[in-house]
């Protein structure tokens, strides 16, 4: 039979707060407790209990709570690093229309990894249905870092021009190269708006996306679909990509579909739209939202010093003896280097031909092998006086790293070191960035003083155990130094339980928040005499001329203890 559930303990209160801080599920977290205990029928609690307790106590936030304690947030942030940068746009009755914020680390991260930015709406992220924009660009390592986060009420022309306002005023007016978004209408316009110079894309992820709902009611879709893949993947300029194309509408019938009409231009950027969804479920209040939101900050900031920390301690051997790779081994982060390396072993695969050359500059045809049968060819033209080579891929253009063609007419050519121009300090793992220096903000949980003072407690009692788990006769030192500790907290404890008083002289903050609110009296219908059965006898069997005078030889010390032992009831 299950032992009665009753309240969870301080420690498994705080065990469960965590985890929820931390994402981990609630599944996970109760099985943590079984198998701590030994098995379930140690433990005085159920999982429901658990699931209760972060829906009661957890969770448990009122609207009108929640936006103070995230406009609290906000305003915490900006104490801890005044480069912290917010702003809220609101409605007539004060409540959220828009919100914008970034942290100092993010904003010094802009400097160096702001040139190409990725703007992602994503709806489910909180009890609100607030739209969630994220601002993410790429690091020196390749990775996606986040670089600013908005909630919106809708996706209106007005809120998108008023959040691209805001983001180059967080930046100094400075506006990014590149732009890469969904296919939606009013963020397009908005952006052409605020942003003019800044070039904006489709980004390919989200189009892609869309194919098996477009597509589903051709028959054979399936091959449709992974004809389209090889189309827009393999194609390696827009004139092959427009022939391509057309020969797959063709070969299909699609020339009428006007979803698949629309598209005729190569597209090869990634989105992000899932990048919250470890962190953020559509359940978040305001104030779960940012600090899941700075957790996901933390992950990012972590997973790039890890890298960092790879890229200054180990060294990744070249595939070749090409004197070119070891150029980029010497300065490229890990990531970017493989990136280099994949391309040196792609040029086995290249048959190189010079077709022309005069004073310097000449042209070459690379054939690449890509099955038994099939080869693909690229012009690729080499300048020894400007030392400059270019491939109709455009795959230095397009991500920054020499293609595999180009490459092979160098190693055709002889030539043994190439242009500073094609090593880019974007990829550099010598470069001292400053955000690296700076901690991405992430707000303190605002704990009760009993909780502060529990914590503290662990972490000191955990190295202590530690120490002392070394050997038994240790282990039977502390625990005869706990029950003797025991014993003197509980006689403390027992003289505190009477009567006490706080003066301006011993009274502190920490006195004040232990306070309570005396119990509630009844009211209701006739007042109910609490002075025990003893008493009530007493007034029972008096006369109603000598009600007062046994009233007053009533044993006050009796009165007072049945009033004291009856108080529980209440």
């Amino acid at each position: 039979m299950l032992k009665q559930h009753t309240e969870l303990s301080m420690s498994i209160r705080r065990t469960i707060e965590n985890n929820e801080e931390a994402d981990i599920r609630l599944s996970k977290t109760y099985q943590s407790f079984v198998a701590a205990a030994g098995g379930y029928r140690e433990l005085n609690f159920i999982e429901k209990d658990v699931r209760n307790y972060i829906t009661r106590e957890v969770r448990n936030v009122s609207e009108q709570e929640d936006v103070k304690e995230f406009g609290k947030y906000l305003l915490r942030m900006k104490e801890k690093n005044q480069n912290f940068f917010f702003e809220l746009e609101l409605e007539e009755d004060q409540s959220i229309m828009l919100a914008f914020w970034a942290d100092a680390r993010s904003r010094a991260a802009f400097e160096y990894f702001g040139d190409v930015i990725s703007f992602d709406t994503t709806y489910n992220t909180n009890r609100y249905n607030l739209v969630c924009g994220s601002f993410v660009g790429v690091n020196h390592h390749g990775q996606s870092t986040l670089l600013r986060c908005s909630l919106m009420k809708n996706e209106e022309i007005e809120l998108f021009k008023w959040l691209f306002e805001c983001w180059l005023r967080c930046m100094g007016g400075n506006a990014p190269k590149g732009f890469l978004i969904d296919q939606c209408a009013s963020m397009k316009r908005a952006l052409e708006a605020c942003m003019p110079t800044t070039i904006h894309r489709w980004c390919i992820w989200y189009i892609m996306k869309k194919i098996p709902s477009k597509l589903n009611g051709y028959k054979g879709h399936a091959e449709i679909e992974q004809e389209m893949s090889q189309v827009v993947w393999k194609s390696h300029s827009k004139d092959s990509f427009d022939r391509n194309w057309n020969d797959f509408l063709l070969n299909f019938g699609l020339v009428d579909n006007k979803w698949l009409s629309g598209m005729r231009s190569t597209q090869r950027s990634e989105s992000m739209h899932l990048f919250f969804n470890k962190f953020i479920t559509r359940n978040s209040s305001l104030i779960q939202f940012v600090k899941q939101y700075d957790n996901c900050l933390g992950s990012r900031e972590q997973a790039e010093r890890e890298s960092d920390a790879a890229d200054f301690y180990t060294v990744i051997p070249c595939a070749t003896k090409s004197s070119i790779e070891a150029q980029f081994q010497d300065v490229y982060t890990h990531q970017k280097f493989r990136e280099v390396q994949a391309q040196f072993r792609g040029k086995a695969n290249c048959i190189t031909r010079l077709t022309n050359s005069a004073l310097g500059y000449s042209v070459y045809k690379v054939g690449e092998q890509v099955s038994s049968s099939i080869f693909n060819k690229f012009v690729v033209t080499y300048d020894s006086v400007t030392a400059e080579v270019k491939c109709q891929c455009l795959l230095f253009e397009s991500r920054g790293i020499l293609c595999r063609h180009a490459l092979s007419v160098l190693s055709f050519g002889r030539v043994s070191q190439v242009s500073p121009r094609y090593i880019l300090e974007r990829w550099s793992k010598k470069v001292k960035r400053r955000h690296t220096h700076i901690k991405s903000s992430h707000d303190k949980p605002l704990l009760d003083p009993r909780s502060k003072r529990f914590d503290q407690l662990v972490f000191r009692s955990q190295n202590i155990c530690e120490f002392t788990s070394e050997s038994e006769e240790l282990t039977a030192i502390l625990h005869r130094t706990y029950d003797n500790i025991m014993v003197e907290m509980e006689s403390l404890k027992a003289k505190r339980n009477g009567t006490s008083s706080l003066s301006h002289e011993d009274t502190n903050l920490e006195s004040v928040n232990e306070l309570q609110s005396p119990p509630r009296i009844r009211t209701r219908g006739r007042p109910k005499n609490r002075l025990g059965s003893k008493l009530d006898k007493q007034i029972a069997n008096a006369t109603k001329k000598k009600k007062t005078k046994a009233l007053n030889e009533i044993n006050l010390f009796d009165a007072a203890s049945v009033v004291h032992s009856n108080s529980s009831q209440y």
